[in-house]
């Protein structure tokens, strides 16, 4: 079984292990398509990066789970964006067959212990980096803003334990 984890967002990532031995199989940014200031996932694309990764086996997605929240982090026009975004990358693993349990980002990171909620948005990135290289450390996360790719390395990663039955709760 193929394990994907989804960094769900326009500059989101989607990373993929072997469930059984915990592999590292890729981990890629997410495919975007734009219409003057909205974007949304290039469904076409991803499903060929999701065909790809996954090499005919069968697969179950970790989704991030997106909030909208029109009163922060651009309003309307943001959570506008947010839904296409998740729209496009749901509708795309149904097309592909693959079952989805979409994840809060508490659940995972709580898990994971980096639920930090006093750290800078700064801070919380480079500790998602961190983890993620400790864990597996021939990904491509060379930068900074490989961030969204380290956190669907993790989100994947969490997503894996899950489905060996190693996390008590499920995905919320």
């Amino acid at each position: 079984m193929i394990i994907l984890g989804i960094d769900a967002g326009i500059e989101g990532a989607v990373a993929a292990l072997d469930g059984r031995t915990g592999e590292l199989i890729g981990v890629r940014d997410l495919p975007v398509m734009r219409d003057r200031s909205i974007a949304w996932i290039d469904g076409g694309e991803l499903l060929l990066m999701l065909g790809d990764l996954r090499n005919g086996r069968p697969a179950r997605a970790y989704v991030e789970r997106l909030q909208a929240m029109p009163r922060a982090m651009g309003g309307a026009h943001t959570a506008i964006s947010r839904g296409l975004t998740l729209g496009s990358i749901l509708a795309t693993l149904s097309i592909a067959g693959i079952g989805v349990e979409l994840v809060t980002p508490a659940a995972w990171k709580r898990s994971l212990g980096l639920l930090q909620p006093k750290a800078t948005p700064t801070a919380r990135k480079r500790e998602s980096l961190d983890r993620a290289r400790l864990l597996y450390p021939t990904a491509e996360l060379d930068r900074a803003k490989h961030h969204n790719r380290a956190e669907a390395l993790l989100i994947a990663h969490w997503g894996m334990r899950d489905w060996r039955g190693e996390i008590a709760t499920a995905a919320a």
